[in-house]
């Protein structure tokens, strides 16, 4: 399956590299509550997102779980075709906005994966979106190289980004090709 949204797929599982991934002996492991769970400190990827509003908010695990809680159900589609449907478990991006203080004349929003990655959503679409840590209840981080991942309704496949590095709200002008800020080359064969 490609969905081209980073150089990892979704299939892909670290228990080879990660002994302790999905370990069944660990009551915490998979859990939701524990983003965590079933991946030792120095294994699993942190979650380091700089929201940049108003303000400059640089949130760690920690400060990330001082947010409320949403949970959804979401399908990507991937440009193969396939589907994969999954509970998603994360923060809402307009609880993010609202802390970091988006400017009035936001009209969309750019979200930088670790990798470099880059997407540029409209705002109304965004603000429907949230930045995941689990699915299916189980800490993206024990199970995948990237602790969060940004999507929602309305986004496809190619525009959900794996490892959320920044978030950021931008005006841009009529009639200006939101593409322009992006650096997501599909033809790229480290895509897929």
């Amino acid at each position: 399956m490609t969905d081209r949204t980073s150089n990892e797929s979704d299939s892909r599982s670290d228990t080879a590299d990660n002994p302790d991934a999905g370990n069944t002996d660990n009551p915490d492991a998979g859990n939701a509550d524990n983003p965590d769970a079933g991946n030792a400190e120095g294994d699993r990827p942190e979650i380091d997102i700089a929201v940049v509003g108003d303000e400059r908010l640089s949130l760690t695990r920690s400060d990330f779980e001082t947010f409320p809680t949403v949970e959804f159900e979401y399908t990507i589609v991937c440009d193969s075709g396939s589907r994969t449907t999954a509970t998603w478990t994360g923060v809402s991006l307009s609880d993010l906005l609202d802390r970091a203080g988006m400017p009035p004349e936001t009209t969309h929003l750019r979200v930088t994966s670790t990798d470099g990655y880059t997407v540029c959503v409209d705002i109304a679409s965004a603000l429907n979106s949230l930045v995941a840590y689990a699915r299916d209840h189980e800490s993206l981080g024990a199970v995948e190289q990237y602790a969060t991942r940004f999507l929602g309704p309305g986004i496809d496949g190619s525009r959900t980004v794996k490892g959320v590095a920044r978030v950021e709200p931008i005006t841009l002008a009529s009639g200006t090709d939101p593409t322009e800020r992006e650096s997501m080359s599909l033809d790229d064969p480290s895509y897929g």
